[in-house]
């Protein structure tokens, strides 16, 4: 693919939306709204292949278009649509527009006396109903919502290729022409935009729900093919593989309620776009298995951070998704830390400049959980500095010679510095107050990032963000180190860590086996060896020895313990893993022994305990099935992150990455409701995130900010009425559902359908970012 140099603007109409299962499948990539026009505005390109998949995820768009249309409708209000689930089950689905009224009847309450299939009447009619978008809360105090609906047709016997299938029933009447190389089926589940190519376990999962219906156990042997998209020529052939009985309804289980069958990918070559095909059934959503698909998904992650951003505008040609400044001022009120967060500023309180951090979904505030972002982003590029590289994200920063990540984590760091104590004559100077906050929330609907007019104030200086903000900042230094250009700013950083790093020693104890100490004392140690500060150094190095040993080799006591994918847990990989990947010197006995943990966590599958070898779907979350824990598979990923990093055994290496490589597909489709869960990605998107900038983007017609990873599905759901206007339009009924299929769009449920930088998007961009390897883009390396 060339490597285009100049400003591109694509146009594509988006003409049709399919709804399926209750949920919105629509053209492949660009989903937000149907008949609109989507425009992406591409600038001079530094890293040409990001720009050339992008182009080619474009194509793919375009090829949707080709297919033959899956049914024309002959009559009614309704905008009918059918797809298929089984090979002699027929899905019909429409909405109601946001407008229930017009409904002349209850599709629930319908059964196969209302609904005909070539004039007989089907053998069984099932339903299923999800939300498919929701509208801000009304002046009435209503929070409108359209609803999908799903009626499964049984026709008792197989579809066949070139029939006529003309479908009517109380919603209207639609006929379609089959053929089952262009119809899709909602069984099939693949990542939507595509796989790695070097991993050596790749599949497709065929699950079958029929809602009302419940699951279907298949006769075997099924056959399926691998297609071309473009052309539907197979390049693979296979037999479908059962895996086991998942259907145990269970708030306690993680289960997708399906009997799973999964469809061997590894021998596909590498290309695309391709579909799984299974005759007589359809074709899933396509996919590619190439580099071009993993670096869009790394570059789309991390752009989901920037558009995150507080304090900055975010401007053209960086981002489509433009808004002025936010927040740029603050109030020093230094308020005491409370379990119900608010800070109300007085009127005539003076304001101080402001700039740095991230904004997690519909909050503007800034928070001591935030401190895990930068470390992460530079733990990761600590640990594979080959994988990351300046202009990999287009963000503004690109081109000055430091990686994207990095620029990333050092806005984040910046927040943090504008929030350290600078005043000399201050008792508490050197220390850092934990973050920002206002009072309540602001309004979905209402205003965004750039029109919040809210006074932010500080939070009072925290002990645990000082000594992680000393950690974040010595770790930057020493990373910028590198850069001779970049010498005195990280001279600058390194002179900020040791005056936080003082505080502490003034106001807290640092001798305490903490998680934040040990990482501060890591960085610090490491830092003071890497610009000459022999003095500090030894006590840096002792400290850490000393608290490591306590959390991690005789393993700490709760919370203050090493349990990879429980975030819960106050020590994470990456608050030691720099000792593990430094060429500084280390106490090779005790670097011997925090590795030998990593790798029996990793054996072990974490906290979680998850095997993905006897898995049914890649999800890692076994327990725990709150908030974030459906979508943020970085977290159990982690572990095998530093894994793959660490072991020198080639085939544990390979086997490491194949198990990253699984994880990073289920939040992309490779999963039982086959949505991709990040916004910008996939075939199937939230239309309708807990986010307020994507409101606004909404109505300029552009859609949701690309990059978000929202919630999905939880176990429990919240008792609050604006959010039960949503789950409780679910059907099955809620309690009635697997746990992996309790998940449905609206904005109001917020457990579904909000997101944080901190519990969800951080962990899957570095995930990603250690998925797109340099051997796949042809830089090198060493091959997984």
């Amino acid at each position: 693919m060339p490597n285009y140099q100049k400003l591109i603007e694509l146009n594509f109409q988006s003409s049709f939306a399919n709804r399926s299962g209750g949920c919105l499948h629509m053209p492949f990539i660009f989903t937000d709204h149907s008949r609109r026009t989507y425009s992406v505005r591409m600038i001079q390109a530094k890293n040409a292949r990001f720009l050339n998949s992008l182009l080619l995820v474009m194509l793919i768009q375009i090829g949707l278009f080709m297919l033959p249309a899956k049914g024309s409708v002959e009559y009614g209000p309704f905008d009918l649509q059918v797809h298929t689930a089984t090979s002699h089950i027929l899905v019909v689905t429409f909405s109601d527009g946001f407008e229930p009224e017009r409904l002349p009847v209850d599709p629930l309450e319908t059964d196969n006396t209302d609904w005909q299939v070539n004039a007989h009447a089907p053998v069984a009619v099932h339903h299923a109903v999800r939300t498919i978008d929701e509208l801000p809360k009304q002046k009435d105090g209503t929070y409108p919502i359209e609803t999908g609906y799903a009626i499964y047709l049984d026709i008792g016997e197989p579809l066949v290729n070139g029939n006529t299938y003309e479908i009517s029933g109380p919603f209207g009447s639609i006929k379609l022409l089959f053929n089952d190389r262009n119809i899709l089926n909602e069984s099939l589940k693949v990542n939507q935009v595509g796989y790695h190519p070097q991993s050596t376990v790749r599949y497709a999962n065929l699950g079958v729900y029929l809602g009302s219906g419940g699951p279907v156990k298949l006769e075997l042997p099924l056959e399926y093919r691998v297609l071309r998209f473009v052309d539907k020529q197979p390049v693979h052939t296979g037999t479908a593989e059962y895996r086991g009985d998942d259907t145990l309804v269970d708030p306690k289980i993680v289960s997708s309620g399906e009997h799973v069958y999964r469809l061997d990918l590894s021998l596909v070559p590498a290309g695309g776009p391709y579909v799984v095909h299974v005759p007589g059934w359809g074709i899933s959503h396509p996919f590619e298995i190439s580099s071009e698909a993993i670096g869009t998904i790394a570059a789309t992650a991390l752009r989901g951070l920037y558009h995150q951003r507080c304090g900055i505008a975010l401007e053209a040609p960086w981002t489509a998704y433009t808004r002025d400044a936010c927040h740029t001022q603050v109030a020093l009120t230094r308020t005491p830390w409370v379990n119900s967060p608010s800070i109300s500023v007085p009127k005539d309180m003076p304001m101080m400049p402001m700039s740095g951090g991230h904004h997690d979904a519909g909050d503007f505030d800034r928070r001591s959980y935030h401190a895990i972002v930068p470390i992460l982003l530079m733990g990761y590029l600590e640990a594979f500095p080959e994988n990351f590289s300046d202009g990999q994200a287009r963000i503004p920063e690109s081109g000055n010679g430091l990686p994207d990540i990095l620029d990333e984590a050092l806005w984040a760091i910046r927040g943090w510095e504008n929030l350290q104590i600078s005043d000399s004559s201050d008792p508490q100077y050197g220390g850092i107050m934990g973050g920002t906050e206002t009072t309540g929330h602001p309004e979905y609907g209402v205003v965004d990032a750039a029109t919040d007019r809210r006074l932010y104030g500080t939070w009072e200086v925290d002990t645990e963000i000082t000594a992680f903000g000393a950690g974040m900042m010595a770790q930057a230094a020493r990373l910028l180190s590198g850069y001779e250009a970049w010498e005195t700013r990280a001279r600058q950083l390194y002179g900020k860590a040791l005056l936080a790093w003082s505080f502490l020693e003034r106001m807290d104890s640092t001798e305490e086996a903490t998680a934040h100490h040990m990482y501060a004392a890591l960085q610090l140690y490491l830092a003071s060896v890497q610009f000459g500060d022999t003095a500090s150094a030894q006590a840096f190095h002792t400290l850490f020895k000393r608290s490591s040993t306590v959390l991690l080799v005789e393993d700490g006591t709760w919370p203050h313990q090493y349990r990879p994918g429980n975030i819960m847990a106050t020590v994470q990989t990456v608050h030691f893993s720099s000792y593990l990947v430094t060429a500084l010197p280390t106490d090779t006995n005790l670097s011997r022994q925090l590795g030998r943990i990593v790798l029996d966590q990793a054996e072990k599958g974490g906290y979680m305990g998850f095997d993905m070898e006897s898995a049914m779907y890649p999800q890692g979350a076994t327990k725990s099935y709150g908030w974030g824990a459906a979508t943020a598979q970085g977290r159990y990923a982690d572990v095998h992150v530093f894994a793959y990093r660490l072991t020198e055994d080639v085939g544990l290496r390979k086997r490491q990455f194949a198990i990253l490589s699984q994880y990073a597909d289920y939040a992309l489709g490779l999963n039982p409701l086959g949505v991709s869960y990040i916004t910008g990605l996939g075939a199937v998107q939230p239309k309708s995130p807990l986010h307020l900038d994507s409101w606004t983007s909404r109505q300029r017609g552009l859609g949701p900010v690309p990059g978000i990873l929202v919630y999905g599905p939880t176990a429990e759901r919240s008792g609050a009425s604006y959010q039960r206007v949503v789950s409780d339009t679910l059907y099955p009924r809620w309690d009635d559902l697997p746990t992996q299929r309790r998940w449905t769009d609206g904005w109001s449920l917020v457990n579904n359908n909000e997101f944080t930088i901190w519990e969800t998007m951080v962990w899957n961009i570095g995930l990603y970012g250690v998925l797109d390897t340099p051997d796949v883009s042809g830089q090198g390396g060493v091959s997984p």
